[in-house]
């Protein structure tokens, strides 16, 4: 039986990608565009780079901040997402490779750098691919539904089983602690207190280690009444959180 395409490749005509179908694919997973969330390192930048593919039909029109609570919410949801890091000229570019790290814990991720960006240290960090971003628009495109395509059909799903909580629990009505909750609901590998400050700070800089461990006071507190809590070790100066435990 042949395997269905959700997104097909660049017409002929063209050399532009087919427009994306509205119809589910065979896995149940809705063909909006290629790429499910685009995650910005300088906002400005990545606006004018949605404009310009705008036609392409390949990026989402909203695009989300580094540490993006609805961004990481939406990744978390869906087994085989595919997300976009934009790294335009001028932003902080110290720590990507462990951007690209912990960013890759909850989806696939395809790299936008500029050209000055060795490309080695993201690929080996978990990026699904590293594009320069001077790349043709039409080529861009292309690439993009290719990897979509590619990942659709060749890489293996991610394999979540995120723990159920109890119907009595009642989940965090803000954001922010209900990001916390479903990251070490979803994810099967542990946190590094270092990686989690960086995944839930701003592009500019991570989250301070104190504000962390309020946060997860927080939720533990919260866990308590229902016999549950944030499971943790620490060793060396440092906690990793390995999921909620009874």
């Amino acid at each position: 039986m042949p395997i269905r395409h959700p997104y097909s490749a660049a017409s002929p005509s063209t050399g532009e990608p087919a427009r994306p179908s509205a119809d589910p694919t065979s896995t149940g997973r809705p063909s909006a565009y290629p790429v499910d969330i685009v995650v910005s390192l300088r906002r400005e930048g990545t606006a004018r780079l949605l404009r310009t593919l705008r036609s392409h039909q390949v990026l989402p029109a909203l695009l989300h901040p580094w540490g993006s609570g609805a961004a990481y919410r939406s990744l978390l949801r869906e087994p085989d997402s595919l997300s976009l890091l934009d790294v335009p000229d001028g932003a902080e570019t110290d720590d990507l490779a462990q951007r690209v790290q912990v960013l890759s814990a909850l989806s696939s991720v395809v790299v936008l750098t500029p050209g000055h960006i060795d490309a080695v240290d993201l690929l080996r960090a978990g990026a699904a691919n590293v594009l320069p971003r001077d790349m043709p628009p039409p080529e861009l495109a292309g690439r993009l539904t290719a990897e979509r395509r590619w990942l659709g059909t060749s890489a293996p799903s991610r394999d979540r089983h995120p723990r159920a909580l109890p119907q009595q629990v009642l989940r965090p009505r803000q954001l922010s602690q209900g990001i916390l909750l479903d990251v070490l609901l979803a994810s099967a590998r542990p946190w590094c207190c270092h990686d989690l400050c960086l995944l839930l700070g701003t592009a500019r800089a991570p989250m301070s280690r104190r504000a962390l461990q309020a946060r997860m006071l927080r939720l533990s507190e919260r866990l308590t009444p229902y016999g549950l809590s944030v499971t943790s070790t620490v060793q060396w100066g440092r906690t990793t959180y390995t999921g909620i435990g009874d």
